[in-house]
């Protein structure tokens, strides 16, 4: 009797291994064709023994205690639909016709033909975004897809309006390997010197700023961030390489800058702009140097200096003692002065200004 129990569990035992065997190869066969067509949904096996196989956002699993994990090199239907429906939203609310987009992606891929509307970067966006490569399939997976798509939407209208700007023959606000390399500056005698401004972005934006004027030379003093010293990664981004154009030198103190200007150029006016109770509106006042140019890097005998100072404490009181003039800009709002980014602008086209660079 023993032994007829030993045999007959034993045999139960054999049954049930193989019908587990059967069971989870038809899942593993069920699930390969299943990603083969790219079936979509909750999807449940047809065969009778086996177990219910359900679909979540980021893997499929079986009901067992066994665990099949989608592929790491790519998403799956259900994922990539997710993210296309996201975007699509956000690319609606920026009036992008995500109809025509989608038409001008499928026709990118048989085609090397920059789009005419989108151009080769958005299109790469879009693409990029609903199938990521196979490094970045674990971050789209663990990311929030609608910030993620938010933020794709915008890049790809920005990459969009880019493309359409760079191919209007009539707009020139962006600069071409023609206009860095041939293009030749006119230099007017125009100097800008920072008193110990600690903003590296500020001080990129004004090198900018000189070079549209024509400036000759920014000098640097302090802890001001300069080209060829701290802070010049940052100063870079700003300057969108104006700083690798425009004449530049650094003092350790601005007193010696401003001995420096005495001794080499002694007919320049130093004009500091600040706020004080002695400064005067910018518009009234004259700035020596009309009529002249600096030629071959020899600056004329003639010509100003504006002076700006830190963001927070503007231009050193002992400093100003030694200057000929102050001006200022007049403000109209609650605050007392604007940022020097924005400032010197101001007074540097006014200097052009009377100088009648407008009218040559």
């Amino acid at each position: 009797m023993l032994r007829c129990a030993t045999a007959f569990s034993s045999t139960l035992i054999k049954s049930i291994a193989v019908n587990r065997n059967r069971n989870v190869k038809n899942v593993n066969s069920i699930l390969q064709s299943q990603r083969r067509q790219r079936i979509t949904g909750n999807l449940v096996c047809s065969y009778p023994h086996s177990p219910r196989i359900h679909q979540s956002r980021y893997r499929l699993y079986m009901s067992t205690s066994d665990e099949t994990t989608v592929s790491s090199d790519s998403l799956t239907a259900n994922e990539r639909k997710e993210r296309e429906e996201a975007l699509h939203k956000y690319l609606s609310t920026l009036g992008i016709d995500v109809n025509d987009l989608s038409s001008a992606v499928q026709e990118a891929m048989t085609t090397s033909v920059n789009h005419p509307h989108y151009g080769k970067s958005a299109i790469k966006a879009y693409r990029t975004f609903i199938y990521p490569r196979p490094s970045k399939v674990q971050s789209a997976r663990t990311e929030d897809v609608q910030v993620a798509a938010s933020r794709c939407a915008r890049q790809i209208d920005f990459l969009a309006k880019r493309h359409r700007s760079h191919e209007a023959e009539w707009v020139r606000h962006h600069d071409t390997e023609d206009d860095s390399e041939e293009k030749s500056r006119k230099l007017f005698p125009l100097l800008i010197l920072l008193d110990n401004v600690r903003s590296a972005f500020n001080v990129g934006s004004i090198f900018r700023s000189a070079d549209a004027c024509g400036c000759s030379m920014v000098i640097t003093t302090g802890i001001t961030p300069n080209p060829n010293g701290s802070g010049r990664e940052k100063l870079a981004k700003s300057a969108l390489q104006a700083d690798r154009v425009v004449p530049t030198k650094h003092f350790a103190t601005t007193k010696e800058a401003v001995e420096f200007l005495r001794k080499d150029y002694p007919d320049y006016a130093l004009v500091g702009m600040e706020t004080t109770e002695l400064s005067k509106c910018y518009t009234s006042e004259e700035y020596p140097g009309k009529g002249y140019y600096t030629v071959n890097g020899e600056l004329p005998q003639f010509g100003t200096v504006l002076v700006l100072g830190n963001e927070v404490t503007g231009v050193d009181t002992e400093v100003m003692p030694l200057l000929d003039k102050i001006v200022e800009i007049p403000m109209f709002g609650k605050k007392n002065s604007l940022n020097i980014s924005a400032a010197a602008p101001v007074v540097m086209y006014e200097v052009l200004r009377q100088w009648g660079a407008m009218e040559e």
